[in-house]
């Protein structure tokens, strides 16, 4: 079915809502299980970590879409998909990055809930969602995957090493400020995120190109 033509009280629609207020619930807890239990000093120290900014950006991505159709008055789509998906690619390229990196560099277990949800739930998700679910991600531009990147390079740069100086130890092991490998092992993540980024934007040319009326 042509996207513009899609009534506004579409169930198809619904169902995409109902999707999206499933990823709210899912990263709104993973977040509250990260920060509960802390002091305010714990909390800040917690929220430098990227599991937990992805995971605050996964909730803030899906919160805006569960909160559109009651808000945006236009009929079709756009009540319930925002046409930018500028937010969408960025929450989704860091979850994913974040969902690799556990799993591989870290070498990740996932025994309790929270680790379940931030580290598993949300990457698993949010690439299904890009993958799947929605139009949006096809009016993705060439450029936004760089900007993505772009906003990763301040805290590459000073955010995580300032940490790793504050706390006398870095948030993760392979990623030490302090080793003589250091550079490199900072292009690398740098590289792979970019790489990821420009994926997603690939996947999402394909798919749009896929679903575009012959």
């Amino acid at each position: 079915m042509n996207a513009q033509k899609t009534n506004g009280n579409s169930p198809l629609l619904w169902t995409l809502w109902l999707w999206r207020l499933a990823l709210a619930l899912a990263s709104g807890w993973a977040v509250s299980l990260l920060l509960e239990h802390r002091s305010a000093e714990q909390v800040f120290d917690q929220l430098l970590y990227f599991t937990t900014l992805s995971t605050i950006a996964v909730f803030l991505f899906n919160l805006s879409e569960v909160v559109r159709p009651f808000v945006i008055r236009t009929g079709g789509r756009n009540r319930f998909e925002s046409r930018s998906p500028w937010l969408r690619g960025m929450a989704t390229s860091m979850a994913i990055f974040t969902g690799v990196v556990f799993a591989t560099l870290l070498e990740g277990s996932y025994p309790d809930t929270v680790d379940k949800l931030a580290h598993l739930v949300c990457p698993i998700a949010m690439a299904v969602d890009w993958a799947a679910v929605g139009r949006s991600q096809g009016r993705l531009h060439v450029l936004s995957p760089a900007t993505w990147s772009a906003l990763l390079l301040p805290y590459i740069f000073f955010v995580y090493p300032w940490d790793a100086r504050r706390d006398g130890k870095p948030m993760y092991e392979f990623l030490d400020p302090a080793k003589d490998d250091w550079p490199v092992t900072v292009g690398a993540v740098i590289a792979a995120f970019v790489i990821l980024s420009y994926l997603l934007w690939a996947i999402a040319r394909l798919r749009a190109k896929a679903l575009s009326p012959r």
